[in-house]
């Protein structure tokens, strides 16, 4: 009887065993399991800021791109030529440009009026319809209120579209990115030399 006991206890100890065995391979397989998921959340999280990055270096590249643009026009044409006014193009050396442009590899926001990404922008206020240059603009990043045409410090709210001597611009790009609306400001104050 002991030695069936014994030969018993030998079986019992195999099937222990053996399902020790399966609970092994079933842990692992759940610790594999965790372990893909998180690898597959980390390159879908890395394949999203990539494109975030990618989106913004084209957008910087734009705006970096229309101020040279801009910086290589005549400079008392430069209003008149970058702003929404087709009123003022007439006599220009080069065609006028429009405030707004497109920039390739970017989405526009939705509900954009024009479908373009990019916007360059004055310190302007609308008067009768019409666009006009004000040094009484509040806008502290293009340093404004600023003296525009150079006549003492005096700031004034006339149009200063035909005299001015300072002209702070903002290129602004705007866009539907990865992870929703993204945008990039470059501002520069612009001179007579």
């Amino acid at each position: 009887m002991m030695e069936l006991s014994n030969a018993a206890l030998r079986r019992r100890a195999k099937r222990s065993r053996a399902g020790f065995a399966l609970v092994e391979v079933m842990m692992a397989a759940v610790v594999l399991t965790v372990a893909i998921s998180g690898l597959s959340a980390s390159i879908l999280v890395a394949m999203s800021l990539n494109r975030v990055n990618r989106d913004t270096s084209i957008a910087q590249q734009a705006a970096r791109r229309t101020l040279e643009e801009i910086e290589s026009r005549t400079f008392s044409e430069i209003f008149a030529a970058y702003n929404a006014n087709v009123g003022d193009d007439a006599g220009l050396l080069s065609a006028a440009l429009g405030a707004n442009f497109a920039v390739q590899g970017l989405n526009p926001l939705p509900g954009d009026a024009d479908g373009q990404c990019g916007r360059v922008i004055f310190p302007t206020q609308l008067n009768g319809g019409i666009e006009q240059l004000r040094e009484d603009v509040v806008d502290v990043e293009l340093g404004m209120p600023l003296d525009l045409n150079g006549d003492l410090g005096v700031i004034d709210g006339l149009d200063h579209a035909a005299n001015y001597r300072l002209l702070p611009v903002r290129v602004r790009v705007e866009w539907q990115g990865a992870i929703g609306p993204r945008r990039v400001d470059m501002e520069t104050i612009l001179c007579l030399r």
